[in-house]
């Protein structure tokens, strides 16, 4: 397989990729508009974007069997060509309601768009080479939403909020088509193994199917309202047992009822994959609980505008960028034990940064905790992302991919729903015992009762702030420890063993996946 041809596919999935995940906070900023657009109560509005939050947690459980039954190449285009026609549908919308179903046909696409990304080009390229690769790829992820609320804001402030969804068109239509043209593919794809067509001939798992795709949306929307809603809301208790039941019969019959299950549960048994599945569980909970914690400061206590927090948030996401550019390239050189721990401290370090906020605080002298943070983020992802399917055959790549994409997504929910709650709980206690606060805000902004409310609500929301960020910390303390115990790859240590016994090492290559 010709290497130019390795990258020209890579930059074509990348190009959709950033698409897909830039939309998931892209809107957040555009739905004061919208709901003004179409005279809309708040809590309709909301659900322009959890539409499009639970149509991704829908379809991304399933996206590796349907990928290796149909072909990735054809499953890519067909998520390709949903996100685009979604978006051009929601352009149009002459409702909410409408917005609202648009917004999920683009989550679909967009959903199904990052497992199978990640799936053609871990195929395309070998154990060795997947440092590098996985930085270039996990570029965008991370870059997308640092860049969205930025985007978004620019975007509504100069056109309106349709102009969010416009911009993906030409966009997604470029990607089709070179997506169509550049990316090869078969009649059935070879897997690593051989000439092995995965799933043919065996029964369609239906029952997986269904339970998966009920049991992680049921799920993720009871984590979701949880953190506007409370952890004791009825509502929350019923989805989150509902989804949970679900999901353990799913498990069950994937693993001892399938004979071609959805997804391989079984690869838990690799202490490699589950030890790195679980600090990016972790990781995961930390950056997306933060990337709604930040914006609060900037906009609810500082009072910037949507775009002035993301302009505030853009040095992170570029500082993530250069950690993933520079993991890619230690990868294969230090391992992934070593770049996770270095990583996972220096998130820590400039989490600590984020426990100190106070009243004069300002997104200036944040920088340097954020650019901190966001290295440690790029270094650790590289790491943990490259190693969790390192050990994974390509014929199980898949699917595979799906399992850590699903997960992700959860506990990216678990993680916003968390802090929020914690938050919220921490500023009320706070606010019980605030008559020192109150008394110091008299003596700063007068004695008028609105300016002294207002000054108040911003010191205990500033304390809640910086508790939360305290059980961040925690968190990333406790990932520091486990990235200790972190397995090896063992493509790298492969070539180690072969350069011990005097052997002559070259990039490896797995066998093709996609047609020549």
């Amino acid at each position: 397989m010709q290497t130019n041809y390795r990258w020209q596919a890579t930059i074509v999935l990348v190009l959709g990729l950033f698409m897909a995940v830039l939309d998931n906070t892209i809107v957040s900023v555009a739905l004061p508009q919208i709901q003004k657009a179409f005279n809309a109560s708040f809590d309709a509005v909301t659900w322009v974007s959890t539409g499009y939050f639970l149509s991704q947690a829908a379809v991304i459980p399933i996206i590796g069997y349907l990928s290796d039954r149909l072909g990735t190449k054809v499953v890519y285009l067909t998520a390709l060509g949903l996100f685009t026609v979604g978006s051009a549908l929601c352009v149009f919308a002459p409702s909410e309601e409408w917005l609202i179903a648009f917004r999920v046909v683009q989550g679909l696409g967009g959903g199904a768009m990052m497992p199978t990304a990640f799936t053609l080009i871990y195929r395309l390229f070998g154990p060795t080479e997947r440092g590098p690769v996985t930085a270039t790829v996990g570029i965008p992820i991370f870059l997308a939403p640092a860049f969205g609320p930025t985007i978004g804001g620019y975007l509504t402030t100069t056109f309106d909020w349709s102009s969010i969804f416009t911009i993906n068109l030409p966009i997604g239509l470029v990607a089709f088509v070179l997506a169509l043209f550049i990316l090869r593919n078969r009649d059935q794809e070879r897997i690593a193994a051989g000439d092995e067509h995965p799933g043919l001939g065996q029964s369609v798992d239906i029952a997986g199917l269904l339970l998966s795709m009920l049991g992680f949306t049921t799920l993720v929307y009871g984590i979701t309202e949880a953190g506007t809603r409370g952890w004791g809301d009825p509502l929350v208790i019923g989805f989150m047992i509902a989804g949970s039941v679900i999901l353990v019969v799913f498990a069950l019959v994937e693993l001892f009822v399938a004979s071609d299950p959805v997804i391989n549960l079984r690869l838990f048994g690799q202490y490699t994959f589950a030890i790195s599945n679980f600090l990016m569980w972790v990781v995961s909970a930390v950056l997306f609980g933060s990337l709604f914690l930040l914006p609060f400061f900037f906009e609810n206590v500082q009072h910037n505008t949507p775009f002035e927090a993301g302009l505030w948030l853009m040095a992170q996401g570029i500082a993530t960028a250069v950690g993933m550019t520079f993991g890619g390239r230690l990868y294969n050189r230090v391992g992934p034990r070593p770049l996770a721990f270095v990583g996972l401290i220096l998130l820590g370090a400039g989490t600590y940064g984020l426990t100190q906020l106070d009243i004069s605080t300002t997104g200036g002298t944040l920088q340097g905790w954020l650019i901190l943070r966001g290295v440690g983020l790029g270094l650790t992802n590289t790491a943990l992302q490259t190693v969790a399917l390192a050990a994974v055959s390509n014929k199980d790549m898949a699917r595979a991919s799906s399992l850590v994409n699903v997960m992700r997504m959860v506990f990216s929910a678990v993680g916003v729903a968390v802090l929020t709650t914690y938050l919220s709980q921490q500023a009320t206690s706070h606010a019980k015992s605030a008559q020192n606060i109150a008394a110091s805000c008299a003596a700063t902004v007068g004695r008028q009762a609105g300016a002294v409310k207002d000054c108040v609500t911003q010191h205990v929301t500033i304390m809640g702030l910086n508790d939360t960020f305290w059980l961040v910390l925690i968190g990333c303390a406790i990932c520091v420890v486990v990235a200790l115990v972190l397995g090896r790859d063992p493509a790298l240590e492969a070539v180690k063993r072969a350069r011990a016994n005097g052997e002559e090492i070259q990039a490896t290559e797995m066998p093709v996946a996609l047609g020549e």
